[in-house]
């Protein structure tokens, strides 16, 4: 008996060093958080000649994430330029960034998005649209700013778009730049965006690997969809790229069927830096959405019978990844609603309760959870225009245009909710203090922002309170500890 316990501790030395140290368990996800906002504020001001600012994109300086750069576009007759704002202080005050160059004064900008580098500079996509002789050429430029935004000094055409369908014809451009730490491409940009020339549509890409001075030429991702029987009944669009914290480039975008009245949110990947592309993959097949493009209520009597009547939204994908690896995307669909055909993409189909849904995977985007609604909204009014960010500590926050208020369904608010693991919800919070009137809405844009820190969430978003046009707010969030 002495001898066998004398060998006890040499035993259970021997299993410890056989098992190796012991591993902690991965951390459970955050619960939802609490938070509170400030009043809304007027970003956009007015300028002569432009009725309606839509569009907004925003984002955050990673060496100082107090420091915010904002941007949106004008819409006016013959012409429509491009704004930026920043902020210093976390978007307490807001100055002009001025306006973005184009090719010509009388140019149409549109599309803006933006992104931030690891040494803080700030990266503004966005379409140049102009008029020569009878043709539109659209080309995609990217400006750069080194002073936290208060200018865009430097400014190139990264893709040279064509004359007409035989192209290029670049639209709705998505900036992102690899901040990721441990990633072989940390400071690595990706510019995306959907070519609608050679009678179909394609999803393509260029690259920078030395802060915006040089591009790649572009590159196809994912499939080629021809033209249908109507034109661009069936079309791929709506890129957006997000950085795994590998270095991992997730591209997601909206493949519709607008003939059939079905859709797919879909991805593809590259692992070595934009280099090569896997083929493409689902988040959600088969959705019940119409196509890129449909109309809601806007309290049109005829709205439902008549093709015109309405205001227009979009099912286009936003998506985030967590510092764990978890990656999150949200779209607009209607599991629960109706839709009446237009006929494709120039007459949109008419819409009623839209939801916003939601889908994730830890898995590297193997697998991926069925869409769940975010919103507790118990009506049958519509929740649209979904924006999605990560916290540092693997919280989600999403904003949306929501009509709850209304039992008319027509005017609509900005409403909030957090998630940690895409089950359990905040109870959903009014961000805006006065509803926009959706009966003076004939287009909000395609999208609204949205940035988070470790504490505070600013969205900006499409406003119609003031019924003279459309207008960007923001509004400051701080998570309730």
């Amino acid at each position: 008996m002495t001898k066998i316990l004398a060998y006890l501790p040499l035993m259970a030395l021997t299993a410890a060093i056989i098992s190796g140290p012991a591993i902690s368990a991965p951390a459970p996800p955050p619960s939802p958080a609490r938070v509170q906002f400030g009043a809304d504020s007027q970003l956009s001001v007015a300028t002569s000649g432009i009725h309606d600012f839509v569009e907004p994109a925003i984002a955050s300086n990673p060496l100082d994430p107090a420091n915010l750069v904002a941007a949106f576009f004008g819409l006016a007759q013959g012409f429509s330029p491009c704004f930026l704002r920043y902020s210093k202080d976390g978007g307490a005050t807001w100055a002009s960034g001025g306006t973005a160059a184009t090719r010509s004064p009388d140019d149409f900008c549109a599309d803006p998005s933006l992104a931030a580098d690891p040494a803080g500079a700030f990266y503004f996509a966005y379409v140049d649209f102009a008029q020569v002789g009878f043709t539109f050429i659209s080309d995609v430029r990217v400006a750069r700013s080194t002073d936290g935004g208060a200018s865009f000094p430097e400014s190139s055409v990264v893709v040279v778009g064509g004359g007409g369908l035989e192209g290029p014809a670049p639209d709705k451009p998505w900036i992102a730049v690899d901040l990721q730490p441990k990633s072989h491409f940390r400071g690595t940009i990706y510019l995306t965006y959907t070519d609608f020339a050679n009678d179909g549509s394609q999803n393509m890409v260029v690259i920078s690997r030395d802060a915006g001075r040089s591009w790649s030429a572009p590159v196809a991702i994912g499939p080629f969809v021809p033209v249908g029987p109507t034109f661009f009944a069936e079309t791929v669009q709506a890129t957006l790229p997000v950085v795994a914290p590998d270095g991992t480039v997730f591209v997601f975008y909206l493949h519709a069927d607008e003939l059939a009245m079905r859709s797919a949110i879909r991805f593809v990947t590259s692992r070595d830096g934009g280099r090569t592309w896997s083929p493409a993959a689902d988040v959600a097949a088969d959705l019940p959405t119409p196509g890129i493009a449909f109309r809601l209520d806007d309290g049109e009597p005829k709205f439902g019978t008549d093709p015109g009547a309405g205001f227009d939204a979009w099912s286009a994908p936003t998506a985030a990844v967590a510092p764990d690896g978890t990656l999150y995307v949200a779209w607009t669909d209607f599991p629960e609603g109706s839709c009446s055909n237009g006929g494709g993409t120039f007459s949109p189909a008419t819409c009623t309760n839209a939801d916003v849904r939601l889908a994730l995977s830890k898995d590297d985007g193997r697998s991926w959870s069925a869409p769940v609604k975010v919103s507790d909204d118990a009506t049958a009014t519509d929740q649209f225009f979904p924006w999605i960010a990560t916290h540092p500590n693997g919280l989600m926050s999403l904003v949306w245009l929501d009509k709850r208020l209304d039992p008319t369904n027509v005017n609509f608010d900005l409403f909030y909710t957090n998630t940690g693991d895409g089950q359990r919800f905040l109870p959903n919070v009014r961000v805006t203090s006065q509803s926009s009137l959706g009966s003076h809405a004939i287009f909000i844009g395609d999208y609204n922002g949205l940035v988070v820190s470790g504490g505070a969430i600013v969205p900006v978003w499409n406003d119609l309170r003031d019924p003279n046009g459309v207008q960007i707010f923001t509004a400051r969030g701080t998570l309730v500890p």
